[in-house]
């Protein structure tokens, strides 16, 4: 009998051990929500004003090439945050929307750049490629902000 008490007390408290100290797995520490601190990793703290932190974030990767872009129109909602990815497959180009003072850099063949700004006006505004006469010669889109 005392063999089945000892044997009883030495599985009980290895049980015990086992749920107080766990299974093996790692611990993890669970934070309370209001301690959580969120970053845009993907926006340049300048390019967005702190009275749109609601804004949808809207991306799209356009590509240039001699006299035109691979998007004629573009549809975001007033208030996103939209960011343009320039790539350039032919020439030497930029983006450009002045409604909105966005811009990308001149880029060449194979080099990609980005510019994120708030649509925080609807309407319908042009797009265009600033490098010499490339507008003119029809290297234009429209962004339509609903």
């Amino acid at each position: 009998m005392k063999i089945f008490i000892a044997l009883v007390s030495v599985i009980g408290l290895g049980l015990a051990g086992f749920f107080l100290l766990g299974s093996g797995a790692e611990n993890v520490e669970v934070v309370p929500q209001e301690e959580v601190v969120g970053t845009q990793d993907t926006l340049e703290e300048s390019s967005v004003p702190d009275s749109v932190e609601g804004g949808t974030p809207q991306e799209f990767t356009i590509d240039s090439f001699s006299f035109g872009y691979s998007a004629a129109e573009l549809y975001v909602s007033e208030g996103d945050i939209v960011t343009i990815n320039l790539t350039n497959s032919d020439g030497f180009h930029d983006w450009v929307i002045d409604e909105f003072d966005a811009a990308t850099e001149k880029i060449t063949v194979g080099e990609t750049t980005s510019v994120t700004f708030v649509a925080d006006k609807a309407g319908t505004y042009e797009y265009y490629c600033s490098v010499g006469s490339h507008r003119a010669e029809g290297m234009v889109g429209t962004l339509i902000v609903e």
